[in-house]
């Protein structure tokens, strides 16, 4: 007998979820695809659009995975919800097209919002129980009467976005109470459409669809929508709710005084109440909990987990996990982080205030002067503020209503981690909960669809059966102390309302400055890219979350497409070439209107007429530095291998004429081959390009110093790389290793010639990664001879591969290399992931970092027709030579 899953889907401001869950053991199956939405246009930079044709695709994609690692059957899932981000507003057309989809960010209709408070705040609040805001329904529409009202006059449905999924599941569009109570437009006391303020905008009330309870069953999967999940057809389907008050039924919290405190990207603190209750000042947020019949007292502490990640990501720049070790140093600090206080990601939250949302870090270099420990106390006081934002919201509810609780619920990302929810809790002097699945809002939705398949009778029983403790954690022996902290904290928050009110009004002006790029495409627009260079399967994962991906790698396929029109018709219909050896001339061009830009896989595009490509305005971009990790790799391999006597030693267990446990042998190995570490040596490298920045790099753990000669990179460039800029005749008096890593020109030939071999140091080492024309042989050969240098690597030669009779290849002290530095598997994924950075860069309206042709971005346009040279530029490119697709 196969098992009982239940699925739900939470669709958030930066990725969907797909959450499996066995109706029987409460196990539940996870994953999860990143999401983004561009600026919209002709919105000041305030608005944001929803591409939902790519979120139903990506919600496909993370079903499909979850059903593979739970090892489920389509026949195993009994029933199916959704539930979303709030104030979110999906507008239909006759046919069901989405003409307008907006996240929760979306501010659009901030001048609106502030104008409806100022005429009617108090009547909306009362009603509708929200203070007029830019992220509710009803100042959008306002906005588009106003600006778009074309949009609004062809919208025959309006919906929230875990309604429209709800409808796409099953092909009924129905309203759930609790995301209708987050529009404005909702009667909180009469659980209906309040269509006397939506009938005062303007709007018709016609367009808002009947509403249901959470869990109501409103259909059945449609073939389509199953086709899409890869589930069976005529599953139940149930309507969810709202994602804050679907991680309350995932928290617990399903009777009267119940406090959830839901912190994942946002953080929401949600009382349930018997009753409708307000806060007769506006700051607080009321609204319909899942259960029927039962409300709910919102204040919102904003966007916490999202500034924790940000500030995590300043504090530890390029860590694979920014956020972990964040969390990790805080707990190596104490209570009171040393002195060090925080309010980023701190908000009390005040529904009538609408500002930039700020925060600040305050310490002492007297209080806190141990700079290696100093991080370990930043991170603490960004949890501890976050901790203190949620108790001052939690106080805030509790005030008004009237009710304490005797414990608080913990749901969202934040409740994994158990410093912070002790820390909430000594604050408090309460205890804390939190639940095996901390996914809180995708498992209520969970519940919602288990009640519309008739596998729990109500909400609350599917609640009891499904969410479980993890653990409880009990106010400490730290609380006092923390109480007194919270006091202090929460005295200068107040107190600096009016400096940050100031500064507020300077960001506003610097974040409405920050207006998007002309070219940027539109979040409907997937462009079909066309890939015939090789990449790994993560790079064209990158490629397709943008467009359509054809793949045909020239290596595999073994042809390379040779221009004209045998490559413009293999073009056709695709926006984005992405190439690595193809002839890309004019002809081609010319007979390839739909190209918008070409991302060529080599260090030099010489297989690309960058020039006619510019003409018709094509952004070329390329992708220097695929290799620089493998040279980079190999170089510091050589120094390692140069300063241990590596090559010798390898060969001493070979020889012949040892025995086993012959001690005088190991003396001899071990006096004869003793050599020395990186660690506090000094390592000069001529050129600071993509190979020198990453040798660097990772010299940097190993302790050593290094210097840099390039004329073309300023010393605050080498600063940023861990590098001292220096002179050429420095460098080499200084350095322990000098390795080369510049071009091949005119000016680089034989830099390293017999006079700088002469200023190099006694004893030092010569490393070649890059040219041989950089160093004259005759000279390297004298230096080693003569003991200048005690040895050298390299991966060049002048005649390649050097013959056996070679002066340097065939010496002891000299590591000698086929040209092997940028030859690794994983050439393909380094290429195709720079390609992918500059195609999402394009999209986005940014410059790409390796665009070839920048002048061509100005006027360029994703959806218009291309630029077309005048018939006597025509002429002339034509007889260009073809390009070449040797490097």
């Amino acid at each position: 007998m196969g098992k009982s899953f239940l699925m739900a889907f939470d669709l958030g401001g930066g990725s969907g979820r797909c959450l499996l869950v066995d109706a029987e053991t409460g196990e539940a199956f996870s994953s999860k695809r990143n999401w983004s939405y561009p600026v919209a246009p002709n919105t000041a930079g305030l608005g944001y659009d929803l591409d939902t044709e790519d979120m139903w695709r990506k919600l496909g994609e993370a079903c499909r995975q979850v059903m593979e690692e739970a090892g489920a059957g389509p026949e195993e899932v009994q029933g199916v919800a959704a539930t979303s981000m709030r104030n979110t507003t999906v507008l239909l057309d006759s046919s069901d097209r989405v003409l307008l989809a907006t996240p929760n960010q979306d501010g659009r209709a901030l001048g609106d919002a502030l104008m409806l408070a100022g005429e009617r705040g108090m009547e909306f609040y009362d009603t509708g129980g929200h203070w007029p805001g830019p992220i509710f329904t009803a100042p959008r529409l306002i906005w588009l009467r106003n600006n778009a009202p074309q949009i609004l006059e062809r919208t025959v449905r309006a919906a929230c976005l875990s309604d429209w999924v709800g409808f796409r599941l099953c092909g009924n569009l129905y309203a759930e109470r609790s995301q209708a109570g987050e529009t404005m437009l909702f009667d909180q006391r009469k659980r209906g459409w309040a269509t006397d303020l939506i009938e005062s905008l303007g709007v018709s009330a016609d367009i808002f669809p009947e509403v249901v309870d959470a869990g109501t069953r409103i259909g059945e999967l449609s073939r389509e929508a199953a086709e899409n999940l890869g589930l069976a057809a005529g599953i139940p389907v149930a309507a969810g709710g709202a994602d804050t008050q679907c991680g309350l039924l995932g928290a617990g919290c399903v009777k009267g005084g119940d406090i959830g405190v839901i912190a994942g990207t946002s953080m929401s603190v949600q009382q349930v109440c018997g009753e409708y209750v307000l806060d007769g000042e506006g700051r607080l947020w009321s609204g319909q909990h899942v259960i029927p019949g039962l409300y709910i007292l919102e204040s919102n502490g904003l966007l916490s987990g999202t500034v924790l990640d940000w500030f995590s990501h300043i504090l530890q720049a390029g860590s694979d996990d920014a956020l972990a070790v964040v969390l990790a140093q805080a707990a190596r600090s104490e209570p009171g982080a040393s002195g060090v206080f925080s309010t980023f990601g701190a908000h009390v939250g005040d529904a009538r205030s609408i500002n930039v949302i700020q925060g600040s870090l305050t310490m002492s270099h007297m209080v806190t002067p141990d700079t290696l420990a100093c991080r370990d106390h930043i991170s603490r006081a960004l949890l501890e503020g976050i901790a203190y934002s949620a108790w001052a919201n939690t106080a805030q509810v509790i005030e008004v209503s009237g009710m304490e609780p005797d414990a608080l619920d913990i749901g969202g990302g934040m409740s994994r981690n158990a410093l912070w929810t002790q820390i909430l809790g000594d604050v408090a002097g309460k205890a804390v909960r939190t639940y095996t699945v901390p996914e809180n809002s995708a498992l209520g939705a969970a519940v919602c669809a288990g009640v519309g398949a008739g596998v729990f009778p109500d909400l609350v029983e599917g609640s009891r059966l499904l969410v479980r403790v993890e653990r409880r954690q009990d106010p400490g022996a730290d609380r006092d102390q923390y109480q007194t902290l919270y006091a202090g904290w929460r005295e200068a928050l107040d107190k600096r309302a009016e400096c940050d009110s100031c500064i507020a009004n300077q960001m506003a002006v610097a974040m409405l400055s920050h207006a998007p790029s002309a070219c940027e495409a539109p979040p409907s627009f997937r462009p079909r890219i066309l890939v015939t260079a090789s990449m790994d399967d993560a790079a064209l994962d990158a490629l397709r979350e943008m467009g359509e991906v054809q793949y045909r790698p020239w290596r595999e396929k073994m042809t390379i497409l040779g221009g004209g029109h045998e490559l413009a018709d293999v073009l056709e219909g695709f926006e984005v070439f992405v190439t690595e050896m193809d002839v890309v001339d004019f002809e081609a061009l010319q007979a390839s209107a739909g190209l918008k830009t070409i991302i060529c896989c080599r260090v030099n595009a010489v297989n690309v007429d960058l020039e006619a490509a510019t003409a018709f305005g094509i952004p070329v971009a390329n992708t220097p530095g695929r290799n620089a990790d493998a040279v980079a790799d190999i170089t510091v391999a050589y120094m390692i291998m140069l300063a241990r006597k590596l090559p010798e030693a390898a060969t001493f267990l070979k020889q012949s004429g040892g025995e086993a446990g012959d001690l005088m042998r190991m003396a001899q190995a071990y006096d004869t081959y003793q050599g020395g570490e990186l660690w506090r040596k000094t390592v000069g490298l001529v050129g600071l390009g993509n190979v020198g920045v990453r040798v660097a790099s990772r010299l940097r753990p190993f302790g050593a110093k290094v210097l840099f000669y390039d004329p073309g990179v300023s010393a605050g460039e080498g600063i940023l790389a861990g590098a001292e800029k220096v002179s050429f005749e420095e460098l080499l008096r200084r350095s322990d290793f000098v390795s080369v890593h510049a071009p091949a020109s005119e000016a680089t030939e034989n830099l390293m010639d017999g006079e700088a071999f002469s200023h190099m140091k006694e004893g030092a080492f010569f490393i070649n990664t890059a040219r041989a024309s950089l160093a004259d042989d005759e000279a390297l050969a004298e230096a080693l001879e003569s003991g200048k240098l005690a040895g050298a690597a390299l991966d060049v030669f002048t005649v390649e591969p050097p013959g056996p009779d070679d002066r340097l290849a065939g010496r002891d002290d000299v590591i000698a290399t086929p040209h092997i530095g940028g030859n690794t598997r994983e050439i393909g994924a380094h290429q195709g992931d720079i390609a992918a950075d500059q195609l999402r860069k394009l999209l986005r309206g940014a410059a790409p970092d390796h665009i070839l042709n920048p002048q061509v971005l100005e006027g360029f346009d994703w959806m218009g027709p291309r630029r077309e040279p005048p018939p006597g530029e025509l002429e002339r490119l034509a007889r260009n030579p073809k390009p070449s697709i040797t490097s």
